[in-house]
């Protein structure tokens, strides 16, 4: 089980940003793993990919259909319907928003289980009028310091349809090569354009995630 993370218009990306508490995170990963039992017999779904924060207190979902509609209709089926609504008793925060890929560089995205690799994921979230523009700083600004780190193997940028989050996704070879890199980064970027970036940024969100279960039309990979 393998999925390609890449510029396409034949696939439509679905994201779901889950908070948790920390001591409910394996919680919500298996009533996660049940649901998707389910969601991945439906018509139209390609994939799922399941990561959790290593501080224990986010889940995030990057699930790959054939199209918006092919997701959307799922709500259509009423046991899945009722499972949705049962994750409040996990005292669960959703941000469930479509997706799609504006740029990728470095190594071809494969996301998978048991790679060992860490994932690095920031959320920006801004106001739809902002979101080309942070885009386009993000990518010629800070898209090119990163690249250039020891153990950066990947980077995906990744913009809201609605215009309201920016998630920048990145592979590391492992937690020692991110932590260095994090310690020695020089930006590099003058204090006019970190400003810039600044003023269009409303709030960010940055966590070191693992996969921690897959999923296709064949079943689940743990």
């Amino acid at each position: 089980m393998i999925t390609t993370i890449a510029v396409s218009s034949h696939v439509a990306t679905f994201i779901n940003i889950f908070t948790v508490e920390a001591t409910k995170q394996q919680a919500l990963l298996d009533h996660l793993k049940t649901d998707t039992e389910t969601i991945n017999k439906q018509p139209g779904f390609i994939t799922a990919n399941f990561h959790r924060s290593l501080d224990g207190i986010r889940v995030i979902n990057y699930v790959q259909w054939t199209s918006i509609e092919a997701s959307k209709a799922i709500h259509q089926n009423p046991d899945i319907s009722a499972s949705f609504a049962s994750y409040q008793d996990l005292g669960v925060s959703l941000d469930l928003r479509y997706y799609e890929v504006a740029l990728t560089r470095g190594q071809p995205i494969k996301v998978e289980a048991h790679n060992n690799l860490i994932t690095q994921i920031d959320l920006f979230h801004v106001t739809p009028e902002d979101q080309q523009s942070l885009l386009q700083k993000l990518t010629q600004v800070i898209d090119p310091v990163i690249a250039k780190q020891t153990g950066n193997l990947s980077t995906a940028w990744i913009r809201s349809l609605d215009g309201n989050r920016i998630i920048n996704y990145s592979q590391w070879s492992n937690k020692d090569a991110y932590d260095a890199a994090m310690s020695n980064l020089n930006w590099a970027a003058d204090s006019e354009e970190q400003a810039a970036i600044k003023n269009l940024v409303q709030q960010l969100d940055s966590h070191l995630y693992q996969i921690d279960f897959i999923a296709d039309t064949n079943g689940l990979l743990t």
